[in-house]
């Protein structure tokens, strides 16, 4: 397990983010080296790995100095221990093996998730799986998702996390879609997070990664003999990948959840609009709808600032008249991709239709990157706009 800096918990997060692994660099570079060996030198008289600072590196299945370096990082600015794995989704059905539950609450959002609930049933066949308004039992494994896949919109952490508690459940919290420095999930309860490192740790689309943060070191140790077993290690490259994109996750996340928001006023404003002014020049009628933590209604006893101090995340959904309008304005978008995944400096949109039928086909998914917000509203309108001609010439 990488050993803690003891400085980074007076840092804020922009300078962990950079300086929190400094205290297992070994070589005089400034960048960090990717660790490619598989392999490492024994020790001849203790026929253990030899000592590299205060490292040991036998085989790397366990470790390299690259990964114990991310891990760093990660569990610094997360504010706990980090172990990481090659997916997000590994990373979730490495808890459950390691808690081995026999009853699971979970609200529906990733349809990934559920299929490595649907997984783990098969290792685990009377395992049941509960609604999360359900009553809890001692031991429960409560998955709470919050931001929620795909909409963005947001759910009450401590609410869960007392609830939780009060009956001696775990929580374990999905804040894929909120990371450092949106939300901090131990600070209202939780007992473990698990980030999809591949969306914004990664934050450029070119990695695959999990990571599951825990504040007892214990657990994380324990995870991590576990992943030896597994050999579900994340690549050198991978790590080194994530490694050089946390050193700017503080200014991207708030960057694009700013942008984020920006966008969901503008869309909502063109739903409720009635003459093409109001909609600032999206036709009327088009946009029916748009979900975003921005628009939530919330309980009084929800402390929304407290969860999220620094704003919300840079996903949402919004709404069309048709489902053939939505897709037709997503394949035709020219700065927005037209893909899955998200928290990349790219803007994505997704028809989630296509991988998950339980969705409304009208609607898209946006992940809002670092592009200008004037640029992104014009794609959408020249979009949206294309689509009438399109449809005219049909005729």
């Amino acid at each position: 397990m990488p050993a803690a800096n003891a400085d980074y918990k007076s840092w804020d997060i922009s300078t962990a983010s950079i300086h929190a692994d400094k205290h297992l660099s070994i070589t005089p570079e400034i960048a960090p080296g990717i660790s490619l060996s598989s392999t490492f030198l024994y020790n001849k008289q203790t026929h253990r790995g030899l000592n590299h600072g205060k490292e040991e590196y036998e085989y790397s299945r366990d470790a390299t100095p690259v990964l114990r370096r991310t891990e760093a990082v990660i569990g610094s600015v997360c504010n706990g221990f980090a172990t990481a794995y090659s997916s997000g989704l590994t990373a979730l059905f490495a808890l459950l093996v390691r808690f081995r539950p026999t009853r699971i609450v979970m609200k529906r959002g990733y349809f990934g998730s559920d299929n490595v609930v649907n997984l783990y049933k098969t290792i685990a066949p009377g395992v049941k799986v509960l609604p999360i308004c359900a009553q809890y039992e001692e031991n429960d494994f409560v998955w709470l998702e919050t931001p929620l896949n795909p909409t963005g919109e947001i759910e009450d952490i401590r609410y869960y996390a007392n609830k939780a508690h009060a009956a001696g459940a775990m929580l374990v919290v999905d804040s894929t879609f909120a990371p450092p420095p949106l939300c901090d999930p131990f600070k209202l309860g939780a007992d473990v997070v698990v980030h999809s490192g591949t969306k914004y740790f990664g934050g450029h689309a070119d990695v695959l990664y999990g990571v599951v943060v825990s504040k007892c070191p214990k657990l994380a140790e324990e995870l991590h003999e576990q992943r030896y077993v597994f050999g579900a290690v994340p690549g050198n490259l991978e790590s080194w990948l994530v490694l050089r994109s946390m050193k700017t996750l503080k200014l991207r996340v708030l960057q694009q959840s700013k942008t984020a928001q920006k966008l969901v006023s503008w869309l909502a404003n063109a739903a409720r609009g009635a003459t093409l002014e109001e909609t600032d020049g999206i036709p009327v009628g088009d946009i029916v709808g748009v979900k975003h933590a921005s628009l939530q209604t919330f309980s009084p006893s929800f402390d929304v600032c407290s969860q999220h101090p620094n704003g919300f995340g840079p996903v949402f959904s919004f709404y069309f008249k048709t489902p053939e309008q939505a897709l037709w304005v997503a394949r035709n978008l020219k700065i927005f991709h037209f893909a899955t995944s998200l928290g990349g400096v790219m803007s994505l949109v997704d028809w989630r239709h296509g991988d998950d039928k339980s969705q409304d086909p009208r609607l898209l998914r946006v992940s809002v990157g670092l592009e200008d917000i004037e640029d992104l509203k014009n794609d959408i309108r020249r979009s949206i706009t294309a689509y009438h001609v399109y449809t005219q010439t049909k005729l």
